[in-house]
């Protein structure tokens, strides 16, 4: 019996100290498993920020380049209105004189390439600007003033240059000879 009471003390302690130890592993394996959530958690939300940097760098790259197209677009159109203003003044010319028929057809070839560029500005949505009664900075660049009995104070008198819009923005303001 004393045999069996030292056994079963024995067996006893065994399973405290069994417990004991799979309570401290298990309590090592908690904390390792909370280190690891924490540290996941971590990567996660990293994951998550780099994600949106590299989406909003993504626009910002897509927005610039719609930008810098749009530059190169109105710079190569306002080198083009040079051209229209003296395919402009040669119609004005070509219209007030009387020609012999041998450049007649010479100078209709010319009306149609005149047509040809403003049919290409129209296609790219440049407009003439076509408020010329009251002087506006923002479409107009006054280039001297006159005194004019027939206009009031800051009324064009005479458009010296064409302006001209892209889209909603001034290409090329109006030059203007503006009233005192």
């Amino acid at each position: 019996m004393f045999r069996r009471k030292c056994k079963d003390k024995n067996n006893e302690e065994n399973e405290n100290k069994k417990k004991s130890a799979e309570d401290n592993f298990s309590a090592n394996e908690n904390k390792a498993l909370e280190v690891c959530k924490n540290q996941l958690d971590d990567v996660k939300g990293k994951l998550v920020r780099v994600s949106a940097d590299l989406q909003n760098y993504k626009r910002r790259v897509e927005k610039e380049k719609i930008q810098w197209i749009q530059i190169a677009q109105s710079e190569i159109i306002a080198d083009l209105l040079s051209v229209v203003d003296d395919f402009d003044r040669a119609m004005v010319e070509y219209e007030k004189k009387e020609l012999p028929k041998e450049l007649q057809s010479f100078l209709d070839g010319f009306v149609m390439i005149s047509k040809s560029f403003y049919k290409l500005l129209e296609k790219y949505n440049v407009k003439e600007i076509t408020e010329n009664k009251q002087f506006d900075p923002t479409l107009h660049e006054a280039i001297s003033q006159i005194d004019s009995p027939d206009h009031k104070t800051d009324e064009i008198v005479e458009v010296v240059q064409k302006g001209y819009m892209l889209k909603d923005k001034v290409l090329r303001p109006a030059k203007v000879v503006v009233a005192k």
